[in-house]
């Protein structure tokens, strides 16, 4: 038992004053022999017992009482151990030392962080281990990969080990406990010795401790395999969180405004100033204000940026420092194009201006749009072409497709194409239905009832926040009052369909509220479904200006985005398709903004003609260069901003009740870092509470005595 107050035990020395005024009342009294006494001895002799048994009753507990309260005021411990006691076993054993290197470990509230303090540890482990027993070391993030692996560590090795763990930097992945313990328990199937060890230097984040663990530790108590938690980890106060930087459109032009938004979540207490965040593009920095975020409380901050070629780009967004780092910062890899290649294929084409089914279509998104290219071609023609792969195909009254162009397109749409169809008198309902629809798992995103006339007087916009039509919700009602169509495609919707895969954008205001517009999500493409034609043959609506910003926003929302896995999370390896038939020997990734080794990326063909570049998960945030060199087109890089993991930003530690949850039948043995000195022991129980209970107890047990035995009898 240990004492955080040791020096007040001095006052248990007041625990003879019952005793000693016991006695003095005793000697105070004078025996004097008086006759009528001696009539009473009988009668005393009878009570003496019983009376001698009351009054040293009464100085046990006026002892108890002095003795409770000193004890409680000095602060005991109960189950206090040194490390060295910590890690003794009984016989040889094969021991697994796991060092926590998860974001959460760079938590900073004092002097080190918390993998610093970890690492601490981990040295005062191992100089506490004899070359007797094998240890491997492992890193939670990468367990597979061993620092040391069932190695008897002579002096000389076991310095080496300790420099390379003094080398080691925390990643900026998510703890995932699981996958790491079953890492670590086929290890210790490969074991030595019969008495197993695991030895688990953490900070006790409850971020990544799921249910799932409890059958391995319940399994490993009936192997009789030890688990020994070393908790470096502190309280966490407060935090700040960027949780991510998207794109509000999937299209970045050159020369036009780019929006991104960023979500900022403050995690502490106390509300967080408005203050200064760094926006750097490609090495620029520029100052953005932020907006105060109140406590417990996460925010949507606009963010604007402005591009001048055609390239990939890089942007970083960095909130103000606090005790946290790793969540402080955002990288995006921004793809911006010189312009948007839209083919618009015409079911119905005229003879004079606007009298073709896409002329609406074509003025509304080329008109002072430089950077939209549109190409307007007859169906007839369009049928019988190769098929290319523009940005955007729309459909406008286009009477039947073959089943071997519907293929292609569902083969493009997969792949990220914008696909719009316009309905028109010419559109085959039934061969639309059958190819097209395919009872709900083909482009289509309804089924075509009918056709028939329509008497409505305006346009519904869905309130859906990810709607391609959502700008549309900031016009007042009287300009889509003004769209009023004569006739429309009826369509039924399938009531068993996923909702986040089809869904009604917007509404014709009719007693029915029948669909306008429908959307469908078909693999990684977005197809829009007008239940009107493109032209005015079924309503007046593309005269409206209204329906030029309906047309550009739609299309620049569901237009192919050029985002081919160039942004991850740590911990997610790179999986790159190259437009390359030769698959190249070798390349590196090589970091921009951390001072860290090159990686080795493979390569390997998944098609005659493509090949793809992948590489191990990638375990630390930052932006990376793959540079590799191609027979035909010579040296090739590519640019990955990779961002940290921040599900392990959970501001909870587990207490040892929590902990105690996840472990089942396996005994609790929890020691706790205490110092920079490496000074480690466990913090055992504070007793006083129990004490202070005792205390209370002897009192109120007291005064109840003393009342008793000094009634009148």
């Amino acid at each position: 038992m240990q004492f955080l107050a040791p020096l007040l035990l001095a006052g248990t020395v007041l625990a003879t004053a019952p005793i000693i005024i016991h006695l003095l009342n005793r000697r105070r009294f004078i025996r004097v022999n008086w006759a009528p006494m001696e009539y009473l001895k009988l009668t005393l002799k009878t009570n003496k017992r019983r009376l001698r048994l009351e009054q040293w009753l009464l100085l046990a507990l006026r002892t108890l009482a002095v003795l409770a309260l000193f004890f409680a005021v000095a602060r005991p411990i109960s189950s206090g151990t040194n490390l060295a006691g910590f890690l003794s076993v009984e016989g040889r054993a094969s021991r697994v030392i796991v060092i926590d290197d998860s974001l959460s470990m760079s938590y900073q509230n004092g002097e080190q962080p918390a993998f610093e303090r970890a690492k601490n540890a981990a040295r005062q482990v191992l100089n506490q281990l004899g070359p007797q027993d094998s240890v491997s070391v492992v890193l939670a993030s990468n367990p597979a990969q061993t620092l040391v692996r069932m190695a008897h560590l002579e002096d000389n090795e076991r310095d080496k080990l300790i420099a390379r763990i003094n080398e080691l930097s925390n990643c900026q992945m998510a703890s995932h406990w699981i996958s790491t313990l079953e890492d670590i328990d086929r290890q210790l199937q490969e074991a030595t010795f019969p008495v197993k060890e695991v030895i688990i230097i953490t900070d006790l984040w409850a971020a990544g401790w799921t249910v799932e663990v409890r059958d391995l530790f319940d399994r490993w108590s009936q192997e009789q395999v030890t688990v020994r938690f070393i908790d470096i980890g502190e309280n966490p106060a407060g935090n700040r969180v960027l949780h991510s930087l998207e794109l509000d459109s999937r299209i970045a032009l050159v020369d036009q405004e780019v929006k991104l938004t960023a979500v900022i979540e403050n995690a502490g207490e106390e509300p967080l100033k408005s203050g200064q965040a760094l926006l750097t593009v490609d090495g620029n920095v520029t100052p953005v204000t932020l907006p105060e975020i109140p406590a417990d409380k996460t925010v949507s901050v606009p963010v604007s940026v402005r591009f001048d070629q055609a390239r990939q780009h890089v942007v970083t967004l960095s909130i103000p420092a606090d005790k946290l780092m790793a969540d402080n910062t955002q990288r995006k890899i921004v793809n911006v194009r010189q312009m948007v290649d839209v083919v618009l294929v015409d079911g119905e084409p005229g003879l004079n201006p606007f009298d073709s089914e896409t002329d609406f279509l074509a003025l509304a998104l080329s008109a002072g749009n430089s950077s939209w290219q549109v190409a307007q071609t007859e169906s007839s023609t369009w049928k019988t072409q190769l098929l290319t792969a523009p940005d955007l195909i729309v459909l406008a009254n286009v009477d039947q497709l073959s089943k071997e162009r519907v293929k292609e397109l569902e083969e493009l749409v997969s792949l990220g194409t914008g696909l719009m169809i316009f309905a028109g008198d010419q559109c085959d309902l039934e061969l639309y239905n059958e190819r097209l629809f395919k009872g709900g798992k083909g482009l289509l995103p309804a089924r075509m009832h009918q056709i028939r006339d329509l008497s409505s007087q305006g346009l519904v916009i869905e309130p859906i926040a990810d709607s391609p039509l959502a700008m549309l919700k900031g016009l007042t009602p009287e300009l889509l009052s003004r769209v009023r169509p004569r006739r429309f495609a009826d369509v039924t919707l399938d009531p068993n369909a996923d909702q986040q895969q089809v869904r009604v954008l917007a509404r014709w205001n009719d007693a029915q509220q029948s669909p306008a517009v429908l959307e469908k999500r078909f693999g990684a493409g977005r197809v829009l479904f007008w239940t009107v034609t493109a032209d005015k043959s079924w309503s007046d609506w593309p005269a409206e200006a209204s329906f030029v910003l309906a047309m550009r926003v739609a299309a620049q929302e569901i237009a192919a985005e050029i985002q081919r896995g160039e942004n991850l999370t740590a911990g997610e390896p790179i999986h790159y398709e190259l437009q390359t038939v030769t698959a190249p020997q070798s390349g590196e990734l090589i970091w921009l903004d951390q001072e860290l080794k090159p990686l080795q990326i493979s390569f390997g063909s998944i098609a005659e003609t493509k090949t793809m570049l992948s590489s191990p998960p990638i375990r630390f945030a930052g932006v990376v260069e793959a540079a590799w060199k191609d027979t035909q087109l010579g040296d090739q890089t590519q640019k990955f901003a990779i961002n940290a993991n921040v599900e392990d930003s959970l501001q909870k530690k587990l207490n040892e009740q929590a902990l105690e949850q996840f472990l089942g039948r396996m005994p609790l043995k929890l020691i706790r870092y205490q110092g920079k000195e490496m000074d480690l022991s466990t913090e055992g129980t504070e007793l006083w509470r129990y004490l202070a209970v005792l205390l209370l107890g002897c009192l109120i047990s007291e005064s109840m005595l003393a009342t008793w035995i000094g009634r009148r009898r």
